[in-house]
């Protein structure tokens, strides 16, 4: 309070306090024995873009924000503002402050707790004076706020949810950094990326469809990094090409972009990289593996959105058909039906997919059907999350008796490797493709 009352009378700003404020949320988490709290401020930048002012974490997880505004800021109108929103779709404990009046607020936008600490003529003059019962009732606030525990999550589902949230504000402002590295001739690693995959993959490529794309496929690639990494190691933006397979050659050299976040530029981007990472390390990793998981594809035990039977069989076919499905819903309804992303059911894959094969015995006279490695080439133009590529390898292994015979290896070696492609245009199907077939 000494420290506002000093700015205050100097004509401070809205960000002239924030040193004082960050000590204090500093000391009360200690002083109200919240271990490992971490309060991170965020630097000045444009307003309603970028971060919270306060991103508060606990070991490696954010936990909540504080967002600041100028004292005797309308805190009500604040609260439904496209900024606020924003930050409500992200988490579940926040608060808004003046520095003398705190609200705290959760992700449905409703208030759970709202004190003054003060008013500014208190601090008008030399002696300040707090009233206990304020401080009481703000420490109580606070409490409450640093001891939310940080939101894991639980099922793939809530992933794909979260994922897409993050993906989209990701996607913004990756369009905004290019848009302004075109106009700086076209400098910058990120533009840089942008002109190889236009000369390269698709001369038609506008920002922001690179934009979108590059977004959902850094989402991706950290949690693709979380799935390959121990149950206890933290993802950084340092380390994560480490986890990325080889396999993967193209999602690990393009996440080496993880390592630019650093830089100045990347600024309003890096805080949703954080949130992402967040969100990763964060995981019930176990229970995500299960979801996806094609050895354990119990519907029942996941307690999938299955409104019936069909629902079960189609999820036990395939888990990753919801993964995407959710993301999709959440992330761009209107990208989803201009590109035509959506999954052709299981049980319609396996009818086309016997049907191909059935011609290629009897009309064909090609005894092994899809699994001769001489005769016959598979290619999936539009691979999707590689569904038809999926059925494809299972009918192969039908017609050599199983994946557990002597020729399996030779198979996968000799055929599936060498005469089954896929083609895919955006990033993250094809990385779950990879995912599903790996």
């Amino acid at each position: 309070m000494k420290a506002l009352a000093a700015n205050y009378r100097d004509g401070g700003t809205e960000h002239t306090g924030r040193a004082a404020l960050e000590n204090f949320l500093n000391t009360f988490a200690v002083d109200a024995m919240a271990p490992g709290i971490e309060v991170q401020h965020e630097p000045k930048r444009d307003a309603d873009k970028g971060s919270p002012d306060f991103k508060v974490k606990r070991q490696g997880m954010i936990l909540g924000y504080v967002e600041v505004k100028e004292i005797g800021a309308n805190l009500d109108k604040i609260l439904k503002s496209d900024q606020i929103v924003k930050y409500r779709k992200l988490s579940d404990n926040i608060v808004v402050t003046d520095y003398f009046h705190f609200i705290r607020i959760d992700g449905a936008g409703k208030i759970l707790d709202r004190q003054s600490l003060a008013f500014p003529n208190d601090i008008e003059s030399r002696t300040i004076q707090v009233n206990p019962d304020k401080a009481e009732a703000v420490s109580k606030l606070l409490a409450a706020f640093f001891s939310s525990p940080p939101q894991g999550l639980q099922r793939a589902q809530q992933l794909a949810v979260a994922l897409a949230t993050r993906s989209k504000l990701l996607r913004d402002y990756l369009t905004e950094e290019l848009v302004r590295q075109t106009k700086v001739h076209k400098e910058g690693r990120l533009h840089g990326l942008y002109d190889v995959f236009r000369e390269q993959v698709f001369h038609e490529l506008t920002v922001t469809e690179f934009a979108d794309a590059f977004a959902q496929m850094l989402a991706y690639g950290l949690f693709l990094a979380k799935l390959n990494a121990s149950d206890d190691e933290i993802i950084r933006l340092d380390n994560v090409r480490r986890f990325i397979p080889g396999s993967f050659r193209l999602i690990r050299e393009l996440v080496r972009f993880l390592e630019e976040m650093q830089e100045t530029e990347y600024d309003e981007a890096k805080w949703v990289v954080d949130e992402i990472l967040s969100i990763v390390n964060g995981l019930a990793i176990a229970n995500i593996r299960e979801d996806l998981s094609f050895r354990q594809r119990k519907a029942i035990s996941r307690k999938i959105r299955a409104g019936d039977e069909e629902e079960h069989r189609l999820f036990e076919r395939d888990p990753f058909i919801y993964f995407y499905e959710d993301f999709l819903r959440a992330y761009d309804k209107e990208t989803r039906k201009a590109r035509g992303v959506y999954y052709t059911p299981p049980p319609v894959v396996n009818f086309i997919v016997r049907a191909v094969d059935d011609i290629l015995k009897n009309q064909f006279q090609i005894a092994d059907g899809l699994a001769d490695h001489k005769k016959v080439t598979v290619l999936d133009f539009a691979a999707g999350t590689g569904t038809f590529l999926l059925e494809v390898m299972q009918r192969i292994f039908d017609n050599i008796g199983g994946p557990e015979t002597g020729k399996a290896d030779a198979v996968v070696r000799e055929h599936m490797l060498k005469n089954l492609y896929g083609f895919e245009y955006l990033i993250a199907p094809y990385t779950i493709a990879h995912l599903k077939l790996s």
